[in-house]
């Protein structure tokens, strides 16, 4: 089987392919899952390019991924035999990113809903998952106002539903490319980073909270000048000092439950969330995918294929 290898810290175009053998269930409670989606996730980049040392510290070379989506093909005499044949989700901390997944911890492993495609599925690793982690750790009321830079990307898409399934008033930043998006989302106000946000916000505005996925210093010293007493919440950014002293800067990073997973997946079945996918690329095309998520402006979530004919590795 081919996967997808990370042998040095020179970035994207440093990549390699390799052949692996087909991996043996050995375990009793492993699985084995014929790759169909991987997440293209920033997570992976900045590993790529050695800016996570301190907090990811790995042994080179690794396989790249962290989620994936695909179809159970065999199972240990330990696990139930019902998941055969069955679409799943789940996280592989070894590296997901390759044709065939062996996945040996059971709660990592979740089955996808009828009516839930198995893309969609693919698309709450990484994503919706880090948008719930975001929204239970600031602890918003229904009739609060969020204000959510970088709300046009796989996590922040998720952020915008979520907070208003939370009964929270949305103010989100993206590119104005995307403002239609953002709206169709449930975001009850949409700004333009590319335009002076003094212009766009009302001088009455109150923002309860800001959740920050941009990660830009230059843009939070603007909302922060403008919108007084506030509470900043980071995914992306680990340090940042506000403007003024009543407002409080928190950087998060963790994890949901296995119950919370299955919870994101049956709102996806019950249409209370939707999954925007940017587009879908061979995983050959890995290193192509990475520098659209990088320089393009995202709209949802970028997906790598698996298990079809693939004539040119890009």
């Amino acid at each position: 089987m081919q996967t997808i290898v990370q042998t040095s810290y020179q970035g994207i175009d440093a990549l390699r392919f390799d052949s692996q053998p087909l991996p043996r269930l050995l375990n009793p409670l492993a699985v084995r899952v014929e790759t169909r989606y991987t997440p293209v996730m920033p997570y992976d980049v900045l590993t790529e390019t050695g800016q996570l040392k301190q907090l990811r510290p790995v042994r080179l070379p690794i396989v790249v991924g962290y989620g994936f989506g695909g179809i159970v093909r065999e199972v240990g005499r330990l696990r139930n035999r019902q998941l055969l044949n069955q679409p799943v989700i789940g996280i592989q901390l070894t590296g997901s990113h390759q044709e065939q997944v062996l996945s040996t911890l059971p709660p990592l492993l979740f089955p996808v809903p009828k009516g839930v495609s198995l893309a969609a599925a693919t698309t709450i690793i990484g994503g919706a998952d880090a948008a719930y982690f975001a929204l239970k750790e600031n602890h918003l009321k229904a009739g609060e106002t969020v204000l959510i830079t970088g709300a046009t990307g796989s996590v922040g898409t998720y952020l915008v539903q979520l907070a208003r399934l939370a009964g929270c008033h949305v103010i989100a930043i993206g590119h104005s490319s995307r403002h239609n998006l953002l709206a169709d989302l449930g975001a009850d106000q949409v700004l333009d980073y590319d335009r002076s946000l003094a212009e766009q916000l009302d001088s009455k505005t109150v923002v309860d909270q800001i959740i920050d996925l941009a990660g830009q210093t230059g843009l939070l010293n603007q909302l922060t000048t403008l919108l007084g007493p506030v509470s900043i919440l980071s995914l992306a950014l680990p340090h940042y000092r506000p403007q003024l002293p009543q407002q409080a800067f928190t950087f998060v990073n963790g994890s949901i439950t296995p119950g919370d997973y299955r919870w994101l997946l049956t709102q996806l079945a019950d249409g209370k969330l939707t999954a925007v996918i940017q587009e879908e690329l061979p995983f050959t095309a890995v290193r192509t995918a990475q520098h659209r998520l990088v320089d393009g402006h995202a709209a949802g979530r970028i997906l790598l294929t698996y298990n079809q004919e693939d004539d040119q590795i890009c």
